[in-house]
Parts: structure tokens; sequence; C-alpha cells
């Protein structure tokens, strides 16, 4: 991801918004509350502008179709019925009136289609564009939904969006190009237009108390191994190998002290496509090609299955049973996406943790490169859209208010309750940045080929280093596949 923010910059955007909301807790805001402050304000402060020229669509009507309450926030605030937890307040605020700002700022007036059951929403989507119906202006969904709606020709692609413009910080440019077909031709919209960009990258979980009564660390000497740059998957073998104390009844079990949680195998593949090594290249038109079989990926599945097997691993194939190891104080180390810092669990957590990024292959590579998983949602817009150039308005609008207060906001709801448990917050602050800036996701991981992208999870779920006969058996498969995904692209450009 792009750098974003810079931590003192950010703390002044939330003090702006706590300040017009309340905190992270369940109590709805006030019905007098004020709005955050907007974009537009915000910006003469920054000397940020969204860019775009003066606009007025007239009151224009723009049908959103997204997962609720995700990238909308409530109806209205305090509105018993639609008011969410999910996050704190905050968020919902700051979503509130991020929706309010683009429509005064372009005189629209944006509708959100909140379907609840993200399953619904592909079928959703088929029959509008299949029936050349104009029903949404935008679609908000989970990335492995959107990949196959694009490849089936149902979104248009970001050249033919005249206002949306990649270049600006609220664009997660270089992940777009990333997860795209042709890196040259992207349809999705990825950025600050939903703070989930940030929910959904991964990151280990430490247990601060474990951490200094097995090996005598501080977190700040965990946190200087990071910042080194030598937080390696080695490292974290070191210092979880040597947690385990059983219960007393001579089974590893959940009763147990462990080093490491392993959530089946997809622990596996996360920690393979953070650790820093590209799958995927790209050749001269802008397609991916495959550069997966090589030595050092054959040594990372021995890495990985060192540090993911044996008695100092609790093993579990429920992501809640993770979760509840780690914060009954029961593991050292904890692989999961940030979003779960909203958790009650990890609120009500007795032992201090701290945040961390997921581990790289060795200290050779450079910075830290978390993965944002696959539940991640992705924005694309409709080929039946009837103003692409008002739609295109209103996205680059909503992804600069985004950047501007939605996404600082969820940094404070969701990541303060890390800042509040350690005393060094601008430590705390920079491992953040790490984990976020750094983040990317690699095409293979989005975009499985026939199964050879799970190739890590496989690995995991049988034991053993079995990449070479893996690989050979998905290979002519995946070629395939890439190929037929290849043309669809050029088709779909004609």
């Amino acid at each position: 991801m792009k750098k974003r923010y810079r931590f003192t910059a950010l703390l002044l955007v939330l003090l702006t918004v706590m300040t017009l909301a309340v905190g992270c807790n369940d109590t709805p805001a006030d019905t007098d509350t004020e709005p955050v402050t907007t974009g537009t304000q915000a910006a003469s402060e920054t000397e940020l502008s969204d860019g775009l020229p003066d606009l007025n669509y007239g009151g224009d009507e723009v049908n959103i179709l997204n997962m609720e309450y995700i990238i909308s926030g409530p109806h209205t605030l305090n509105d018993g019925e639609n008011a969410v937890q999910a996050q704190a307040d905050v968020v919902q605020e700051a979503n509130y009136y991020r929706r309010r700002a683009v429509e005064e700022r372009l005189g629209v007036t944006i509708n959100f289609i909140e379907e609840t059951k993200f399953a619904n929403i592909p079928g959703l989507v088929r029959q509008s564009v299949n029936a050349g119906s104009n029903d949404y202006d935008m679609v908000f969904t989970v990335a492995s939904q959107q990949v196959v709606l694009m490849q089936e020709g149902l979104y248009t692609p970001i050249s033919d969006l005249t206002y949306v413009n990649l270049d600006n910080p609220w664009w997660n440019k270089e992940y777009i190009e990333s997860v795209s077909v042709n890196s040259d031709n992207p349809y999705i919209l990825f950025g600050d237009i939903t703070f989930n960009t940030v929910q959904r990258t991964c990151a280990v979980y430490f247990n601060k108390r474990i951490l200094e009564e097995r090996h005598g660390m501080s977190d700040d000497d965990l946190y200087q191994i990071v910042l080194d740059g030598d937080w390696t998957i080695e490292k974290m073998y070191e210092l979880a190998s040597t947690v385990y104390e059983d219960n007393g009844n001579s089974v590893n079990d959940a009763e147990d002290i462990h080093g490491m949680i392993s959530f089946s195998g997809e622990t596996y593949n996360w920690m393979a496509y953070s650790a820093g090594l590209e799958f995927t290249s790209r050749d001269e038109d802008g397609y991916p090609v495959l550069n997966l079989n090589n030595e050092r990926t054959v040594e990372l599945a021995d890495k990985l299955l060192e540090l993911l097997t044996g008695e100092h691993v609790f093993k579990t194939s429920v992501n809640n049973d993770q979760v509840t190891h780690f914060t009954d104080g029961k593991a050292l180390f904890l692989a999961n996406r940030l979003y779960i810092c909203d958790w009650s669990a990890l609120r009500e957590m007795t032992d201090d943790y701290g945040i961390i990024p997921m581990p790289k292959y060795d200290e050779s590579i450079d910075g830290y490169h978390s993965v944002v998983e696959s539940l991640v949602q992705w924005g694309a817009v409709p080929v039946t859209v009837a103003d692409y150039d008002m739609i295109s308005a209103v996205a680059e609008s909503m992804a600069y208010e985004g950047y501007m207060t939605v996404t600082p906001a969820y940094y404070e709801t969701a990541l303060k309750l890390k800042f509040t448990r350690g005393d060094d917050v601008d430590t705390e602050a920079a491992i953040i940045d790490l984990i976020t800036t750094g983040a990317r996701t690699d095409f293979l991981f989005m975009n499985s080929l026939d199964g050879i992208g799970k190739i890590f999870q496989q690995i995991g779920n049988s034991g053993q280093n079995n990449f070479s006969s893996l690989y050979a058996s998905y290979e002519l498969a995946a070629k395939g596949k890439l190929g037929e995904l290849i043309e669809n692209d050029r088709d779909n450009r004609q």
C-alpha cells in the first residue's frame, strides 16, 4: 500500500473526528452531534483537494449496491433499526458524513442498496447487467466475488471513468495493478473508498506476558527486531518453538500453552503471500506470468512447515477458536487480520498484546508485505451505467473523503485499542505504519488459477513439503486458465 499518513498528522484528523463523535463504545451518538470535518474543510489544512472541477448533477440519484454498512454507514444517526456496532460509532458517523459531503459537493443523491447476505450480490449484478438494466451505478462486495464478475465482462474499465485518477493517494494503484489481469487496464476501485482495506490486512498478534516470561523480552525488544528489518519466519520460529507447556494430561490440546496458532491451511496461505516473494511477474503487455516454481519457493514451504507444525502449534479449523485460544492467554503468536481488533475478545483480553507485521522470508527482503486477504471489498462500475462521468466523479469524491476522514477514524477506533496497552505510542504507531503501508497482494493470491494459488494451503494440510509434485499436477491447468483470462481480457477491450 502507499503510505497515506504520518501518525502525527493522522492524530490531528482524529481529534477533529473524536470531538464530534462518541468514543470506542456501544453508546449511539447524541442527536445534536455536528458533522465531522469534511474533505473540503480538511483540504484547506493539508493543501489537498479532490481535484474535481465544479460539478453539479442537479440531484441525480446514484445507486450503490454494497455489503451492509461497510461503505455506507447508518441511514441516519441514532437510527435504532439501522445502527450497528461492528465498528465503533465514530467510524459509522464518518461514513455517514462522507456520504453527505459527496452529495453536497456534486449535487447528487446517493442511495445505498444494502445486501446483508453478500452471497446474493453476484446474482443481483448478473441479473441486472444481462437484462441491460441500470439498477446499480457501483457495486461493492468481497474481492473473491468481484474477480469472477470482472472476468465475465460485467464491469467497465477504469480508463472509461473520466474523473478517477489512480495517481491520487486515496487510490491504492499498486494493489489495483497487482491483482488485475492486465496491469494497464484495471477494473477495480480500491483504496480509501472503503476502510475495509485496512481491516483485511493480515498481521501478527503477540502476548506481551508470555514473551517476557519465556524469553525475557519486552515488547520494545520485539518492536526493535521488526524496525531493524530482522523479523523473519525463522525468528518467529525461534521464539515460538520453545513456548509449549502441557497442562498435565500429556495430550497436546486447547488447555496447553502454545507458541503459535495455525488456522487450518489458511495460515499457510496468509504467511506465504506475506513473505515478500513475488509469485507472478508481468510481460511486456502487462499480463501475468507464473514465477512460482523455484528454489526460494520450495524453501519457503520448508520454513512454514517448521513454524506451523510440531507440539508448539495449536491447530484449529475454526477462526473463533484460534482467537479465543490467544485471548485466553494460551499462545504467544496469532496470525490474523487487523479487523479482529474490533472483537470484544480482544477488548476484554486480560493480558496485554501487541501487533507486528507478518514475518518476511529472510533479511534480504526489502520491507514487510503483509497480505490483504480475499474478503476485502472491491468496488466496480457495471457496464450498464447511464452516466460514466457522474459515477466517476462520485467514486473519486468518495475515495477522497474516505482518505480524509473515514480511514483515519478506523485507525482510531480499531487500532487505538492496541495503542492504549503500551507506553511507547510513537513506536507502536510506526509498527502499524509498516503493516499498512507495505501491505500488498500477489495476482496469484486472488486468482488461484484452478488451484495452484492455494498450493501453500495444501502443503500445510498435508503436513509435508510436496511442492514439486503439487506444482507439476497443477501447472498445465493453471497455464491454461491464465491463457483463458488473458484472452477474455483482450476480447473485453475490443
